[in-house]
C-alpha cells in the first residue's frame, strides 16, 4: 500500500486496483515467458520430434511478442484512466496469442498417430489450466475482466476434451462448471481480503495523521504548538538566510490574563484563548504564515517574506480585530475588553532562531511596560533588540 494522505475508501480502492492491475502485467508476461521456455525444452527433449523447431517458434512468436511488450513497461507508465484500458486490451491480445498457440499445438500434435491417445489432450489442458489461474489471479479485482479473460480459455479446454474424449461429455461439462465456481468463489474471498487490507491501511494512515496533529497542534486552540513553532522557525531562518529574504516574528501576550482566570474562572479563560486563536489563524492567512500558541496566554506568528513594516501592519490588524470582537475583561486596567501586548521583531542575516525570539520577547516586555494594549517593533540583534 502506498503512504499518502488519508483519502476516501472508494478512492483508495480505485487507486490500489489500478496499481495491482498494471503491475500484474509484469507477472503475467514473465509467467508467459517461463511457460514458453518450458514448452520449448519439453518439445525438444522428446524422443520423437512431433513438432519441428520452426513450427514451434512460429506458434510461440505471437505470445513472445505480447510478453515482451508487457515487460517493456509501456502500459503501467500511462496515466491511470488510459492504463486501465490498456491493461484490458493487453490481456485480450495475450490471451488471443495463447489461444492460437494452444489450437495450433493441439492440431499438430493430434496429426501424429505415434502418440498415445491422450497426449495432445493432456498437453493442451495443462496449458489452459495454468493460463486460467494466471489470468484469474491477475484480474481478480475486476470480475468482469476476469470472466472475459478466463471463459474463452475454459471453452477451448472444454472443446478440446470433447473432441478427444467425446464419450464422456458429462465429465467435461462438470469440470468446466466446477472450475468456474471455484474461480468465482476464490475471487469473492480475494476481493474481500483486498478491500479489508485497503480499509486497514486507510485507518492506519488516519491514526498516524491524528497522532501527528496531536504532536504538532495545541489541543485547546487548534493552533500549532511550541514544538511545531520551533521546527518551523528553524526552517524559515535557514530559508531566509539561503534566499536572502526577510523574516519577521510577532510574540503576543494577553493582557492581565491571570486576573481573568481568577475572577471569571478557567473556562472563560479557555474560551478567550480559543477566540484569540481563531482570530490569529484568520489573520496569518498566507500559505507559509504560521500562528502558534507559544505557551500559556502567549501566542506567536511567524511571517516569512515579511519585513518589519509588514509585520507592524499585522500587529495593527490584530489590535483592531480584538477591539471589534470585544471579549469582556472586567478586571483589565486598560480596557473593559481583552487586549494584547505584542513584540514585533525582524530577523537579520547571520542571526540564529534564539536571537529572533529573544528580540521579540524583549520588545514584548517593552510593550507591556509601556502600558499594554500595543506593540513595540525592532530588528533583532545577537543579544538584544533595537527598538524602532
Amino acid at each position: 500500500m502506498n503512504n499518502y494522505m488519508p483519502k476516501s475508501f472508494d478512492e483508495a480502492v480505485i487507486e490500489e486496483t489500478h496499481q495491482y492491475l498494471t503491475q500484474s502485467i509484469k507477472w503475467v508476461a514473465l509467467l508467459s515467458m517461463f511457460l514458453l521456455t518450458a514448452i520449448f525444452f519439453a518439445v525438444m527433449l522428446q524422443k520423437t520430434h512431433i513438432i519441428t523447431v520452426q513450427q514451434l517458434i512460429t506458434l510461440e512468436l505471437p505470445v513472445l511478442c505480447a510478453s515482451l511488450f508487457g515487460l517493456a513497461g509501456v502500459i503501467y507508465k500511462q496515466p491511470q484512466k488510459r492504463s486501465l484500458g490498456l491493461v484490458c486490451c493487453y490481456i485480450l491480445v495475450l490471451e488471443a496469442a495463447w489461444i492460437i498457440f494452444i489450437i495450433g499445438q493441439f492440431y499438430l500434435t493430434t496429426s501424429y498417430e505415434v502418440l498415445s491417445e491422450y497426449n495432445a489432450l493432456n498437453s493442451a489442458e495443462t496449458i489452459v489450466d495454468i493460463l486460467v489461474f494466471t489470468f484469474a489471479i491477475s484480474l481478480f479485482p475486476k470480475r468482469r475482466w476476469l470472466l472475459i479473460s478466463i471463459l474463452p480459455l475454459m471453452m477451448i479446454g472444454l472443446i478440446i476434451r470433447l473432441i478427444e474424449i467425446p464419450e464422456t461429455p458429462i465429465f467435461a461439462v462438470t469440470k468446466f462448471i466446477c472450475l468456474l465456481v471455484i474461480i468465482i468463489s476464490g475471487q469473492n474471498v480475494l476481493i474481500e481480503w483486498f478491500k479489508k487490507a485497503i480499509l486497514s491501511d486507510i485507518e492506519k494512515q488516519q491514526l498516524l495523521q491524528q497522532f501527528k496533529q496531536m504532536a504538532l497542534l495545541d489541543g485547546l486552540t487548534n493552533l500549532s504548538n511550541r514544538r511545531h513553532f520551533d521546527d518551523v522557525m528553524l526552517k524559515e531562518v535557514k530559508a531566509a538566510e539561503r534566499d536572502s529574504t526577510p523574516l519577521s516574528l510577532i510574540l503576543i501576550d494577553v493582557d492581565f490574563f491571570k486576573r481573568l482566570n481568577d475572577s471569571e474562572g478557567h473556562q472563560v479563560g479557555d474560551e478567550c484563548l480559543k477566540i484569540i486563536g481563531e482570530l490569529l489563524h484568520s489573520i496569518a492567512s498566507r500559505p507559509r504564515d504560521l500562528a502558534c500558541r507559544y505557551g500559556g496566554e502567549e501566542f506567536a506568528i511567524i511571517l516569512p517574506d515579511t519585513a518589519l513594516e509588514g509585520a507592524v501592519y499585522i500587529a495593527d490588524k490584530i489590535k483592531l480585530a480584538l477591539r471589534q470582537v470585544k471579549i469582556p475583561h472586567p478586571d483589565s486596567d486598560v480596557s473593559p475588553y481583552i487586549t494584547v501586548s505584542q513584540g514585533v521583531c525582524q530577523w537579520q542575516p547571520g542571526l540564529e532562531v534564539g536571537d529572533v525570539t529573544r528580540g521579540a520577547d524583549l520588545l514584548l516586555y517593552q510593550a507591556k511596560s509601556s502600558g499594554r494594549d500595543g506593540y513595540c517593533s525592532g530588528k533583532a540583534k545577537a543579544h538584544d533588540a533595537e527598538q524602532v
